[in-house]
């Protein structure tokens, strides 16, 4: 097995609410609480907000999983490293779509980076950052995000890519549906045998933009939650292939990070609460802010490459 970085591959090619309070204690545990359902259609992901993330002003094939109006969550494959910590010397940013339609885009330069401590950057495990932006001390809209699994009636992968860098053009989103989970995705990854339940997987790629003879996996994946709400539930953090490329014919799978176990973790280094979502009043999640998964070894699966 072997590790390929892929996630600065067009930048290379192109030149709900739960409450998670953060503190600043060393409580290990997080007590989150549910609110009734919000008034959202359960088909309107395109209303909700979302960014690409930029490095050195060129596009990257990584999506933000938006937290609130100065954070969100990016996998931490996506960033450059300079031995163990992150290489602030790059000029990070997010193209942040407002919404839907004719909803402005901004830019926002990232001003703080704070990788999960147990990100292993061999097996890509806890593959999740927290980005800031903006200022902090006026934060004005929260997204949410799906904590109860058991709501999730389907769930939206979705890839989002810009047409043009300098004037914040998009193309259309592309979205895929389904809830399967391919047997063949416990033995193709080692982290996600080990950590079945902090992952989605599936075989779903959609063409590349940039080449046509490519698949590539999408990037946020966002939960039906019915009758009338969505909300995001995971990131992009790993592809298994069956072969020695992103572009090759041979069998492919896609790992999504949940998020729903890292709120609390995030809420600490943010210093606030973050939207968690269940539609039921009755459901009670505990998240623990040093929440990591298991450990997994980095060289089990014969015959596949790991692109990240």
């Amino acid at each position: 097995m072997r590790l390929v970085g892929i996630k600065r591959l067009l930048a290379a090619v192109a030149t709900f609410q739960a409450s998670v309070l953060a503190n600043n204690t060393t409580t290990s545990t997080t007590k989150v609480s549910t609110l009734s359902k919000r008034d959202v259609s359960v088909n309107d992901v395109l209303n909700y907000k979302s960014a690409l993330l930029l490095i050195d002003g060129m596009e990257t094939s990584c999506e933000c999983a938006l937290i609130d109006s100065g954070s969100g969550f990016v996998a931490a494959s996506c960033l450059q490293f300079s031995g163990t910590k992150v290489d602030m010397t790059q000029t990070y940013e997010l193209a942040i779509k407002m919404g839907s339609g004719s909803s402005p885009t901004i830019t926002q330069t990232i001003s703080a980076i704070t990788v999960h401590p147990n990100y292993d950057s061999s097996t890509l495990l806890n593959n999740l950052a927290v980005v800031q932006f903006g200022d902090q001390s006026d934060i004005g809209w929260q997204n949410y995000i799906g904590i109860d699994p058991s709501e999730w009636s389907d769930l939206y992968f979705i890839r989002r890519s810009l047409e043009n860098v300098p004037s914040l053009t998009w193309n259309n989103v592309i979205a895929y549906s389904s809830t399967d989970t391919p047997d063949k995705c416990l033995n193709s990854s080692a982290a996600y045998a080990a950590n079945p339940d902090d992952f989605l997987c599936n075989y779903a790629a959609t063409l590349s933009i940039m080449n046509q003879d490519c698949k590539v996996p999408y990037g946020t994946v966002f939960a039906a939650i019915q009758p009338s709400d969505i909300a995001t539930v995971a990131l992009h953090s790993h592809s298994a292939v069956y072969g020695d490329s992103m572009c090759s014919q041979e069998t492919k799978l896609h790992y999504y990070t949940l998020l729903r176990n890292y709120l609390a973790w995030a809420a600490t280094v943010i210093n606030r609460s973050i939207g968690g979502f269940a539609l039921n009043s009755s459901y009670s999640f505990t998240p623990d802010s040093s929440y990591a998964m298991k450990s997994a070894s980095s060289g089990t699966v014969s015959g596949v490459d790991v692109f990240y």
